[in-house]
């Protein structure tokens, strides 16, 4: 029996060649795996076996994609569509929402989510972004005002951001009655993180380990995480209730969404859904949004020369001029490259036989997207460890986007809305707040550090002064 499930895992996986390391039974190359760094391993491998390897992960195929230009056709195809049907994603999303969804049901709530976004200004394609706008600009000036108060006091600025992101992403799923206190933004915060630690749960790969108690208690726990976001959730749907406006123009994606679920008589639209999809859309807005904004204030703080010329740049330009704040626009393509919030993307999945750069993928293959290796690929990004903004302005000083990079192509922020109109949106304010002799620095020196919490990568911040003036 052993004989033959050694055979079985080392069968290859291509059709093209051997292009995959050597596999052990049962567990695969699980034993090799870094636990804390496992995308290191990854890019070691694709050092050694190519741009797509296959990889046995415990009782799961798997594809590890690392190159952009084949990335980039996969996720295309309506064959890769799908997310894998791993034991956990099924527990926390079962099939709902619109992150693990099926095609149809994937499809459907892209354009209802995308659809909402264009009538509040949320993505580029929106006519009018003035509530957006006026939303980001709110908060994005309460948050500036509060570093002010602080006079160059040392502060963390994760919570600040934090507060703000949930507050911004609160009032777009409730409307202007969103209300949540410091202790349940504390809670929200904590119940995503622990979602995101669980779907890199080790059941993912063995799913018989359920029964073992050890993972008794740990499906308990993601049954408790998940009763808990609910009940947040249960909260926000009775504030919007409150303040239903009874128009045809509904003024959150909750109102929205019940509006569609009166006319659909609950085929796709019903509670269960809209409970799954804003849990889906929190941990796409949240912490994708939180991360990114973590990063971008690290290395801003770290590099006053950039920040400077950003900062002239804000100052000089127009307000709704954000096309041509093209070094603006570079570094925070360089921050998105340098520390891809998902150093491996959230897989996908194969649902047919797929044949790609003389590549044969079979049905079933778990498709992994290794954003690290992609973004830190030498031949791409010469000296891919340094800060440099630059490497995304051609030759006449405009942006533009190499091919190789590609920070959302497979995470779920793609699909629900365009970060440029984000960006620009808290422009205004940044344009007043963001004096000529103020600056970002950091009270000490401090390195790149990174932690992880599931699929995620996250800054280790120290309490610094954010603002001097």
């Amino acid at each position: 029996m052993v004989y033959t499930c050694a055979i079985l895992q080392s069968r290859p996986s291509f059709l093209r060649h051997n292009n995959r390391p050597l596999n052990l039974p049962i567990i695969g190359y699980l034993h090799k795996l870094d636990p804390l760094t496992p995308h290191l391993t990854f890019t070691e491998l694709a050092k050694k076996y190519g741009p797509v390897y296959s990889i046995k992960l415990g009782m799961v195929s798997a594809a590890v994609i690392a190159d952009a230009k084949i990335l980039k056709k996969l996720l295309t195809r309506q064959d890769t569509v799908l997310r894998p049907p791993f034991y956990v994603l099924d527990i926390v999303f079962q099939r709902k929402g619109l992150i693990c969804t099926d095609v149809d049901l994937w499809k459907d709530q892209r354009k209802f989510v995308q659809n909402f976004l264009k009538v509040v200004g949320g993505s580029r394609a929106s006519q009018n972004k003035s509530t957006c706008e006026a939303l980001i600009r709110k908060h994005s000036q309460e948050f500036v005002q509060v570093v002010k108060n602080h006079d160059g006091v040392a502060i963390n600025p994760s919570e600040l951001i934090s507060h703000y992101i949930v507050n911004i992403t609160g009032t777009l799923f409730v409307g202007n009655s969103f209300s949540m206190n410091k202790n349940t933004v504390t809670e929200f915060s904590h119940c995503l993180e622990e979602i995101t630690k669980a779907l890199a749960s080790p059941l993912n790969f063995f799913p018989f380990l359920r029964f073992l108690p050890i993972f008794k208690k740990h499906l308990t726990l993601i049954d408790q995480v998940l009763h808990r976001i609910r009940k947040i959730q249960n909260q926000l749907l009775s504030q919007c209730e409150k303040s239903n406006s009874k128009t045809d123009l509904p003024s959150s994606l909750i109102e929205t969404f019940l509006m569609q679920m009166s006319k659909d008589n609950q085929h796709i639209y019903n509670l269960n859904q809209l409970h799954h999809l804003l849990l889906d859309l929190s941990l796409a807005f949240f912490d994708t949004t939180t991360t990114s904004l973590q990063w971008i204030v690290l290395y801003l703080a770290q590099h006053e020369e950039v920040q400077n010329r950003v900062r002239q740049e804000i100052l000089d330009r127009p307000v709704d001029d954000f096309l041509n704040l093209h070094y603006t626009r570079a570094t925070l393509a360089e921050v998105a490259r340098i520390r891809s919030i998902a150093s491996i993307a959230f897989p996908h999945y194969a649902s047919e036989n797929i044949s790609i750069e003389n590549f044969t993928i079979p049905k079933g293959t778990l498709l992994m997207p290794l954003l690290w290796a992609i973004h830190m690929d030498p031949h791409v990004f010469a000296e891919p460890e340094e800060f440099r903004p630059e490497r995304f302005l051609d030759s006449d000083g405009k942006f533009f986007k190499p091919e190789g990079f590609v920070p959302f192509q497979c995470v779920c922020a793609a699909v629900i809305g365009d970060s440029l109109s984000v960006t620009a949106a808290g422009r205004r304010s940044l344009k007043k707040a963001w004096k000529p002799k103020s600056r970002w620095v950091f009270k000490k020196d401090l390195d790149h550090g990174t932690s992880r919490k599931g699929v995620w990568v996250y800054t280790n911040f120290y309490d610094f002064p954010l603002l001097n003036f």
